[in-house]
C-alpha cells in the first residue's frame, strides 16, 4: 500500500516547473527572492560585488551544496549571474535583469499614483550604477 501511495505523487522538484521549463514571468523573479537566505545573498552581493560560492556559503553559514542550490534558484530567477574561473564559480547580481523585472513590476503598478514615479526612477537608476557604488 505504501508503494502505491508513493508512486501516485509527482516527484518534488528543487526548481519550480516554470523555471525548469525555461518559461519566465515576473512571478518567477519574486519566487527566487522568497527565501531569507536568498535575500541575504542578494544583500551581500549588492555590498561586495562578486564573490565565490565558497565565500558566500561561509558568510551565510550554510553548506556549499545548499548554497549552490540557492544560487541556482537565483540564477534561474534572473537575480544573479555566475562565471567560472578555473574550478571556482563567482557570482554577482544581474543588475540589468533585475532592472528589467523591476520595470515590468512598475508597469503592473502603473495604474497607481504617479507621485511614486520619482522614487521608482531613483531605484532603477541605482540598479544601473556600477557595483562599487552599491545600492543606496
Amino acid at each position: 500500500m505504501k508503494d502505491s501511495v508513493m508512486r501516485s505523487r509527482t516527484p518534488r522538484r528543487a526548481v519550480p516547473l516554470a523555471i525548469a521549463a525555461g518559461v519566465f514571468d515576473l512571478s518567477v523573479h519574486f519566487e527566487g527572492l522568497a527565501n531569507p537566505t536568498r535575500l541575504a545573498i542578494v544583500e551581500i552581493l549588492a555590498r561586495r560585488g562578486e564573490l565565490r560560492v565558497s565565500e558566500l556559503a561561509e558568510v551565510c553559514k550554510v553548506s556549499q551544496p545548499r548554497m549552490s542550490w540557492h544560487l541556482r534558484t537565483l540564477r534561474h530567477a534572473q537575480v544573479i549571474s555566475a562565471r567560472r574561473e578555473g574550478r571556482e564559480v563567482l557570482c554577482r547580481l544581474d543588475r540589468e535583469a533585475i532592472r528589467r523585472n523591476l520595470e515590468s513590476f512598475v508597469q503592473i503598478l502603473g495604474a497607481g499614483d504617479s507621485s511614486d514615479a520619482p522614487e521608482l526612477s531613483r531605484i532603477t537608476e541605482a540598479l544601473r550604477a556600477p557595483v562599487s557604488e552599491g545600492v543606496s
